[in-house]
């Protein structure tokens, strides 16, 4: 796991010396799943940190009927369980599940809190990844109250690019995974995309997604 490299878990551990991140690093616990295998399920009690180290997630919210949405998204350097890590009982909020055959990363409760008492640095980690992961929120909010299929995934896709520092992005999992977190139904979303390629807004190729005309993305969420 490369705690060097900008990444949610890069956040925790900024400001260590190199010797410091090797000591943090050694305490973490390495896990291979396959996809569709459950990585952490709602309710169930935290007892750690989990980051993706290879793979993709997601986190997800089910119903009693077995219907669910997809809150988030999750790629190597993401962690999952931090909202919850200092509470004696705190439990997960959301079932995150792999959506690829997925590397995971775990450091237990009891030996995150010991190095936050050690190293203080690591606690304003937290808080800045927390206050992040608010600011991704708002963003959620804004891209659901997008009012078209076309209009989500313009934003979906500028803020991808955005994120990538790419104007050719690739999406994180499978269309019906992506489709879940816009909101929009599978049928649609391929539609949609499609429609764009023949438009000349975009061209696609298996997962990625190369953005050929960002005004038109920009003018149909009302950026221009």
């Amino acid at each position: 796991m490369n705690l060097d490299k900008r990444t949610e878990v890069s956040i925790l551990f900024l400001g260590l010396s190199g010797a410091e991140k090797e000591e943090c690093q050694a305490l973490f616990r390495s896990k291979d799943l396959v996809k569709g295998e459950l990585i952490a399920s709602e309710g169930d009690i935290c007892k750690g940190l989990i980051i993706i180290e290879k793979g993709e997630a997601a986190a997800q919210k089910y119903t009693h009927s077995g219907e669910y949405s997809t809150l988030r998204i999750l790629e190597p350097g993401d962690v999952f369980g931090e909202d919850q890590i200092q509470e004696e009982s705190g439990r997960y909020t959301s079932t995150l599940e792999a959506i690829t055959d997925v590397t995971l990363s775990f450091i237990s409760q009891s030996n995150l809190i010991s190095l936050v008492e050690r190293f203080p640095t690591i606690r304003e980690g937290l808080w800045k990844l927390l206050l992040q992961r608010i600011r991704t929120s708002d963003e959620r909010v804004i891209l659901l109250s997008q009012k078209s299929v076309r209009s989500k995934i313009s934003y979906y896709l500028l803020r991808l690019s955005e994120k990538q520092q790419e104007a050719c992005v690739t999406l994180p999992g499978s269309r019906e995974v992506v489709a879940k977190y816009l909101s929009i139904p599978r049928p649609s979303f391929s539609r949609e995309l499609s429609a764009m390629e023949k438009e000349g807004l975009l061209s696609l190729s298996g997962r990625t997604v190369e953005i050929l005309d960002k005004p038109s993305l920009k003018k149909a969420i009302g950026e221009i």
